[in-house]
C-alpha cells in the first residue's frame, strides 16, 4: 500500500544523500521511496512517488517531505538517500528473501517479484511478515 504520510527512517549506516527535482504536481514523504519519471515528455527526469508498474527508475528514499502538488516541474527540490539498509514494508515476506533482489511496487511496498515493480536493492535481514531490512542500489540491477 502506498504511503501518504511522513514515515519514520529506520535506517542503518544510511549513506551519500544527493539532491533531485520534483515532478509536478508531486509530494513526496518522509522515509519512502521516490523514482525518477521515465516516460518520454516534459515530466521525464523529474523525481516522483510514482513506479509507473516498474516503468521508471529508483531515485533513493527521501529525506524530508516535499510538497510540490501545487508547482510545475522542478519548483520544488527534494534530498534523497542513495546508499545504506532502511527498513520498508511489504506483505508475505520472510527469512528465505534474506539474499534476494529487492522489488518495489509503490512508494512504501518492498517485493520480491520483479512483475510490474522497481529493482532497488537487496533484502539483508528479515524483521517480520510485513518488514524487510533492504540495502538500496540506485543502479540497475
Amino acid at each position: 500500500m502506498a504511503a501518504t504520510t511522513n514515515q519514520l527512517i529506520q535506517a542503518m549506516s544510511p549513506g551519500e544523500i544527493v539532491p533531485g527535482k520534483v515532478a509536478a504536481s508531486a509530494t513526496l514523504y518522509q522515509g519512502t521511496i521516490a523514482f525518477v519519471e521515465r516516460t518520454s515528455g516534459s515530466g521525464e527526469g523529474y523525481i516522483l512517488a510514482d513506479d509507473d508498474s516498474g516503468n521508471n527508475n529508483f531515485a533513493g528514499i527521501v529525506k524530508d517531505k516535499v510538497d510540490n502538488s501545487a508547482g510545475s516541474d522542478g519548483d520544488k527540490d527534494c534530498e534523497l538517500y542513495t546508499k545504506g539498509s532502511f527498513v520498508l514494508e511489504g506483505s508475505g515476506l520472510s527469512q528465505a528473501y534474506v539474499g534476494d533482489k529487492a522489488y518495489a511496487t509503490d512508494n512504501y511496498t518492498v517485493t520480491p517479484s520483479s512483475s510490474s515493480a522497481t529493482y532497488i536493492g537487496t533484502f539483508v535481514e528479515y524483521i517480520s511478515a510485513t518488514k524487510m531490512r533492504v540495502k538500496i542500489d540506485v543502479q540497475a540491477p
